[in-house]
């Protein structure tokens, strides 16, 4: 009996060899299908293998099937709970899934298992940025940092968990670094520049967008941002260049074309300003601020019909935030056609909405002294105002505060 018994064993070791050669052989071949047949035929009989579940999960996954993978290996696990492979493989099905949360303990299972593994090491932290997690990875990768400095993806990583942490000056000192060893990574141009611009270092951003733009000299993305970083900091003439660029490589984004016409419009181009601007209302009809400057470069042109209509336009649906702009210009139009009392009412609205605007009290004294030639009560009353008022120091403010007191001398004599 006993020999019997070792005459089977014997015939079935070359068996199972076979079959597993012939799964291989179909695998190899992409002929899938095939091989799950056999594995399932094999697994009938033997369900305490666990290379028979791995084998079986690797091709469900190769066919892109990963829910059914996932169950195999889980499978797999049961039988073998330190196999790393199978840890490793649960991790990465779960990821391409998008099951970030349910991916991140086994990769936190492989790491714990080799904490001086760079892969290992790396790879959780991914995962927690998956999960929008940084102070993990931070330290995670600066650990990986200390022992080799070197490694230009460890240093990219953590110079990303910096910047999410608040280390700003080790992100500043990584992507620095990183950057001339790999310039063609855009996110590292746009990271960078972020970081100064947080820093209110001006200089440094606008240099980071323009070097990425010698590597991508039409990279919208860039000239956007180097657009936006410009005009930001009220430096039109330095904004137009990119956005202009920006649009000739077919980018219409209504921001861009009204940011590039108020550009225009402080760069005394009243023109373009106004087709620019005409253009981003087609687009956001609604716009309060496009109206306001439409409005404003007509006003420049000597067209105070089609300012004050694109002025009351922008009042009619402006938000508070641009509505003392918008009646201080309305206020500004109506003295100079002479109809001083509806100036004044203007104006009043608009100091009411803006307290900070200390010149428009002036301008509202300015109007009581020219309107009413009798009573000059209420030119003095603003006047007075104006000159208590916490002015900037300007040469705008010193000429109207000279002109104030003067004036305010002449009523009281």
């Amino acid at each position: 009996m006993i020999k019997i018994l070792k005459i089977l064993v014997l015939l079935l070791i070359p068996f199972s060899l076979m079959a597993q050669q012939n799964i291989d052989r179909l695998i190899q071949g992409s002929e899938f299908d095939r091989a799950l047949i056999l594995i399932d035929s094999l697994l009938l009989n033997n369900q305490s293998d666990p290379a028979l579940f791995i084998k079986k999960g690797s091709v469900l996954q190769k066919k892109f099937e990963y829910t059914k993978a996932l169950k195999v290996f889980d499978q797999a696990l049961q039988l073998d709970s330190a196999n790393t492979s199978v840890i490793n493989e649960l991790a990465d099905i779960n990821t391409s899934l998008g099951n970030y949360r349910q991916a991140l303990p086994y990769y936190k299972s492989l790491y714990s298992n080799d904490t001086l593994n760079t892969v290992n090491g790396i790879r959780l932290a991914k995962a927690y940025f998956n999960i929008r997690a940084y102070q993990e990875p931070f330290h995670i990768l600066n650990s990986l940092y200390l022992r080799d400095s070197t490694n230009l993806y460890v240093n990219k990583q953590l110079a990303f968990s910096a910047l999410r942490t608040g280390n700003d000056s080790l992100a500043i000192e990584l992507y620095s670094r990183v950057i001339p060893q790999n310039p063609t990574d855009l996110n590292n141009y746009t990271n960078l520049a972020s970081l100064y611009q947080n820093q209110n270092l001006y200089d440094q951003a606008v240099e980071t967008l323009e070097r990425g733009l010698l590597v991508y000299p039409e990279e919208t993305l860039l000239l956007n941002r180097l657009g936006d970083l410009h005009y930001s900091k009220r430096i039109y003439k330095k904004a137009i260049v990119p956005y202009e660029m920006l649009l000739a490589t077919g980018d219409s984004l209504p921001g861009v074309i009204k940011n590039l016409g108020i550009s225009y419009y402080y760069e005394k181009e009243f023109k373009k300003g106004i087709e620019l601007l005409e253009t981003s209302l087609m687009l956001v009809p609604n716009d309060p601020v496009a109206g306001l400057y439409i409005g404003l470069c007509y006003k420049n042109l000597k067209d105070n019909n089609q300012s004050l209509a694109y002025l009351n336009f922008a009042a009619k649906i402006g938000i508070p935030s641009y509505m003392s702009d918008i009646y201080n210009q309305l206020g500004n139009i109506y003295t100079e056609k002479k109809a001083y009392g509806k100036s004044v009412e203007l104006l009043k609205k608009a100091y009411q909405l803006d307290s900070t605007k200390v010149d428009i009290l002036f301008k509202i004294a300015n109007n009581y002294d020219l309107w009413l030639t009798k009573d000059k009560s209420q030119a003095l009353r603003y006047y007075n105002a104006y000159l208590k008022s916490d002015k900037e120091k300007n040469d705008y403010q010193r000429q109207l505060t000279k002109y104030a007191l003067e004036r305010r001398q002449k009523i009281r004599k």
